[in-house]
């Protein structure tokens, strides 16, 4: 506060201006568009043949639906005509989805088939479809007019393999972001106390992260120093794919997010694979056992340990050190990751 010297007002001297600036940053999702990406929508025993569900994806809103070929589309949800919501009352025709309002059909392509007053259809009558896929239990949708990449296998067949599919999820911080973890050594070996014995070659590409030559580590928080070897990978900039021997058995694991802007968050969702165990050693229901334990144990590795401090990170890059360097380069491949909104006009109100 200011101090009265002889009857005068002494004012305090003024600060110097400083030089430094707070670093850079990841540019929000929606700024710019949204990244093109594979995005989870819903899990598929969500839609079962014959439903429709309403659900907000990206910065607006898409209905998904089953049709009675079993196939499932993701669509924009305001009906061409005058805006009503298809997934509000609307209905599953066959292989179309009818508009609560007017009764306006339309086909998994989008384009309108029919309209009960009769006359021409508009041949602007179409919604917005997304590519559409499913995959490990979910409805995947991506953000473009044409996918440009492939979502990822795991190195064992499928019919080899019995998974788990969990969701869903809140992140406040950008799945870009929150998998960012993946690189940063010096964390997993301060937060989560892994002892790490050998480290991986990392290499960017275009569409992700490969690590490779097998990371060598020991969990001595919650494994007991059991020794685990694993190789992972970042395809696009929301999907984080890592698996080998973890703690001696032989598993994989992905977390994969979708942003939502009207809340602020990304939806994220874990799957967790394995090979399943012969009969001998308890079939079916061992290896359900075994899967279940595995997720508990990434859960409190990837959920519980980060989340209080991800969720309130501001993630500017102030200051970094050699040891960030490849979190460096994540954060550079989130910068220049390509952006696109094709379906802005459709899914917004």
């Amino acid at each position: 506060m200011d101090k009265i010297v002889e009857g005068k007002l002494d004012k305090p001297a003024k600060p110097k201006p400083r030089s430094e600036t707070r670093g850079e940053r990841v540019p929000p999702q929606g700024e710019g568009g949204f990244d093109v990406n594979w995005y989870p929508v819903c899990l598929s025993n969500d839609i079962r043949a014959g439903e429709v569900k309403g659900m907000d994806f990206l910065d607006g809103r898409v209905v998904v639906f089953r049709g009675e070929n079993g196939a499932v589309t993701v669509m924009s949800a305001y009906c061409r005509h005058f805006g009503a919501d298809l997934g509000v009352g609307g209905k599953v025709m066959g292989n179309e989805i009818q508009c609560p309002y007017h009764h306006w059909r339309y086909g998994q392509d989008g384009a309108c088939k029919h309209i009960p007053i009769g006359g021409a259809i508009p041949k602007n009558a179409r919604q917005f479809v997304f590519p559409t896929m499913e995959k490990w239990g979910l409805v995947f949708a991506f953000n473009g007019l044409e996918p440009t990449y492939q979502l990822p296998e795991f190195p064992i067949p499928a019919d080899k393999l019995m998974y788990r599919t969990y969701g869903t999820l809140k992140f406040k911080l950008d799945i870009g972001l929150q998998i960012t973890n993946s690189v940063d050594f010096q964390h997993l070996i301060i937060l989560h106390g892994l002892d790490i014995e050998k480290y991986p070659n990392v290499e960017f590409h275009d569409n992700g992260m490969r690590q490779t030559g097998g990371m060598e580590w020991r969990d001595n928080m919650r494994g007991g120093g059991a020794k685990s070897v694993i190789e992972a990978q970042i395809v696009g900039s929301n999907f984080l794919v890592f698996g080998g021997d973890l703690a001696g058995i032989n598993a994989y694991a992905v977390v994969v997010g979708t942003p939502i802007t009207k809340e602020g968050c990304t939806y994220g969702y874990t799957i967790m694979a394995m090979p399943r165990f012969p009969e001998s050693a308890g079939g079916e229901q061992a290896t359900n056992t075994a899967l279940g334990a595995l997720e508990r144990w990434s859960h409190a590795l990837m959920v519980e340990d980060d989340q209080p401090i991800m969720d309130n990170i501001s993630f500017r890059m102030d200051n970094v050190l050699h040891h960030d360097r490849y979190v460096a380069q994540m954060f550079r491949f989130l910068q220049n990751y390509p952006r696109a909104h094709p379906s802005a006009e459709y899914i917004r109100k």
